[in-house]
Formats: structure tokens, C-alpha cells, sequence
């Protein structure tokens, strides 16, 4: 098998199904196959996708989050490369081949990940890659909140590439890894359960010496946010939440306890403001306050 095309679905039937189709219409000359894992969805996915015999399909009796469901699919993946593609793209050309072409003809480059210019439905370009989290980067995101004037990261809105782009990470919505290095360094953490997963990951790359390229070709729509069905707002509770968590989990684990005390106890304080301007129920609040001040 040549790709192992892995998405993971939680109650997004109708996404996730124009997803599989439009990887079975646009997707040709080479070997693939479709392997969906299924976090305990509740909205009819499994009685349909179950009896989808251009899939493999994999239940799992309970929401495991983003990198853990992907660790399954990783499990019972027979492909020499791995595409983790989000339930909420869309594949407007031959996606894969353009990734599989590339690792093909480079290998003498030791490429970790490859990803795209990714789209909206508007076919403007959106958050396609972006630099490793650090302590000083986050506390400038959260300062730039306040003041607007500052320039705008330019992964958010990147312009189009037409030569291989190295770059620190690649979104998790389209990332195409070679199977030889999950087998060296191993898959997605499972400590973390949605978001920097996939920056954690690319980072281990990065010390392996594992290349990670945006490249030409691939055309590919991204419904930002659609793959959770909770987040009714870009900066829905459950998002907010989990990014909190996962953004301190990132910097305990490769920052030591100075620099992460430090970076908790600042970044706390500046949210707080923010946080109290929400209109989140008491209780929501003080979840939220508690992650940030006491990681809980």
C-alpha cells in the first residue's frame, strides 16, 4: 500500500462524508486506502460508515481525542506514508499524489512532514503552518490581544508557495509523514487531547533532524473549526479549554520548571481580563482559572 489516508470523526457525518468522497473522487495512480476512526460518535456515523466497504472503520467506545483516535489509525495502517487529513477538508485535486510524488523524488532529503496552503470555501488562504510554541511567543500572542496594532502572525494568512517552503510545523488538518518515522520516533503523544499534538510531534522531528515542507500542488479546503462540533465560535469553551491545557502540557514537557512556572503565572495574569470579559456561565469561568493558574 502506498498511503494510508487516517481521519478521525466525532458527530461530524456530513463532513466527514463529503470528505471520503471527495478523496475517492479526486485520488488516483496509486495505492491507498481510507481507515476512519470513530471517537463514540452519537449522531448516526457509525451505523453508516460501518457498512462503507471503501473504508476500514474503527470504533471507539469513547471520545479519545484528536492524537490518540489518530494512534489507532496509525495501529492498523499499511501504508509506506500516513495522510492525517481533518473530517472537515475537502480535496480539490489529486492531494495525495502530489505528496507522494514528492517524498518519492526526494529521497535523499529526510523529510519528516509535508503539508499545503490550505483554503477556506472562499478559496483564500488560511492557518496552514506555523513556528513551535515557546514561552516568550505565546506571552506576545496574548499581549497582542490588547494591542491590535501589532502585525499579525503571517501563518495565519500565508501567501501561496510555488517552491518547497521549510517550516517549523504543519497543521494537523493535512499532514502526509513518511511510516518510517513513526517507526524512529514514535506517534502523537496521547497526553495531549486536542491541539499541539501535532506540534509536539513536529518538534521531536525537528531534533531528529526530520524536515518539514508546505509545498505546491495540493489543493485543499479547510472548514477551520468544523471537525468540532462544539465549537459554535472560533473561541467556543471547549476550545478555549483545551487549548489552555494543551499549550501548558507543550511547554511543561519541553521547557524546564523556571521558565514553565514563569510562563503559567504571566500568561494567567494577562488572560484574566479576557477570561472575565466572556460571557461564560460562573462556573465555566472558574474552570478556565483554575487551568490557568493551577493547571487543573
Amino acid at each position: 500500500m502506498d498511503v494510508s489516508i487516517i481521519i478521525v470523526n466525532y458527530n461530524t457525518l456530513g463532513l466527514t462524508s463529503d470528505c471520503i468522497e471527495s478523496i475517492v473522487d479526486k485520488t488516483s495512480d496509486l495505492e491507498y486506502e481510507i481507515i476512519l476512526v470513530d471517537n463514540a460518535s452519537t449522531d448516526g456515523s457509525k451505523e453508516v460508515f460501518s457498512q462503507d466497504a471503501r473504508i476500514r472503520y474503527i470504533y471507539s467506545d469513547r471520545n479519545l481525542g484528536f492524537g490518540r483516535a489518530n494512534n489507532l489509525g496509525i495501529r492498523e495502517a499499511t501504508g509506506r506514508y500516513l495522510f492525517f487529513l481533518n473530517s472537515d477538508t475537502i480535496l480539490l485535486n489529486n492531494a495525495v499524489k502530489y505528496f507522494f510524488d514528492f517524498c518519492e523524488g526526494h529521497p535523499d532529503e529526510k523529510i519528516g512532514a509535508l503539508g499545503a496552503i490550505l483554503k477556506d470555501q472562499n478559496q483564500k488562504n488560511i492557518h496552514s503552518y506555523g513556528k513551535f510554541i515557546t514561552p516568550v511567543g505565546e506571552i506576545m500572542d496574548v499581549v497582542s490581544k490588547y494591542l491590535r496594532f501589532l502585525k499579525k502572525r503571517e501563518y495565519l494568512h500565508p501567501a501561496s508557495v510555488f517552491q518547497p517552503e521549510a517550516v517549523d510545523y504543519i497543521t494537523g488538518a493535512d499532514l502526509f509523514v513518511p511510516r518510517n518515522v513513526c517507526d524512529e520516533l514514535g506517534v502523537f503523544d496521547p497526553a495531549f487531547f486536542m491541539y499541539c499534538e501535532e506540534v509536539d510531534w513536529q518538534f521531536r522531528m525537528a531534533k531528529a533532524g526530520y524536515k518539514r515542507f508546505v509545498i505546491d500542488g495540493p489543493l485543499i479546503i479547510h472548514l477551520e473549526g468544523g471537525s468540532d462540533p462544539s465549537n459554535t465560535r472560533l473561541w467556543s469553551f471547549n476550545r478555549i479549554e483545551n487549548i489552555f491545557r494543551s499549550k501548558l502540557l507543550y511547554i511543561k514537557k519541553h521547557y524546564n520548571y523556571f521558565v514553565f512556572r514563569s510562563y503559567k503565572l504571566c500568561n494567567a495574569v494577562l488572560w484574566l481580563p479576557l477570561l472575565l470579559m466572556r460571557k461564560d456561565t460562573p462556573d465555566k469561568q472558574k474552570k478556565l482559572l483554575r487551568i490557568l493558574f493551577f493547571n487543573k
